[in-house]
């Protein structure tokens, strides 16, 4: 019987939250707007939500995480927290990496830094480049269109 189920459930996407993901930051890259989405798996991270960050506790959808990362919006520096397929927290600061050799900003390095500590996955949006990444366990995927977000988020999550 061990073994037979699983002790700790995800807290990762179900595929209507993939999609809503996949649409925000699509969008997000053709308009140049910089994101940084935190997707909580199995280590909890409420106490990164509780010292930094403003609780939400909010639907997921595609237009919020656009309307919160839109540029004058109070939120839109720092990371969103989702959990469990719910917003969580936004404006949350997490722990920068040292990316020695690499010529990353403080939304990448914020990104590794998280997936350093943590089995999150991170969504990357650069507002420089327009460009879309995907980062876990301190390594990044960089430049991916919508298909091959979805496919990563899903084979992941």
């Amino acid at each position: 019987e061990i073994g037979a189920r699983r002790l700790f459930r995800r807290r990762g996407l179900k595929q209507g939250g993939v999609e809503e993901v996949v649409t925000a930051c699509v969008e997000m890259a053709r308009l140049r707007i910089g994101a940084l989405i935190v997707i909580e798996r199995s280590m909890r991270l409420g106490d990164m939500i509780k010292r930094e960050g403003v609780r939400m506790d909010a639907q997921l959808s595609s237009r919020l995480l656009m309307n919160i990362f839109y540029p004058k919006a109070p939120l839109h520096d720092g990371a969103v927290v989702i959990s469990r397929g719910r917003i969580m927290a936004a404006a949350c600061i997490l722990p920068l990496a040292v990316a020695k050799g690499q010529n990353f900003g403080t939304r990448h390095r914020a990104a590794l830094g998280i997936t350093q500590e943590s089995d999150a996955v991170v969504v990357v949006v650069s507002e420089e480049r327009g460009e879309i990444s995907v980062a876990m366990k301190g390594e990044l995927a960089r430049a991916l269109d919508a298909a091959r977000l979805r496919q990563v988020l899903n084979e992941i999550l």
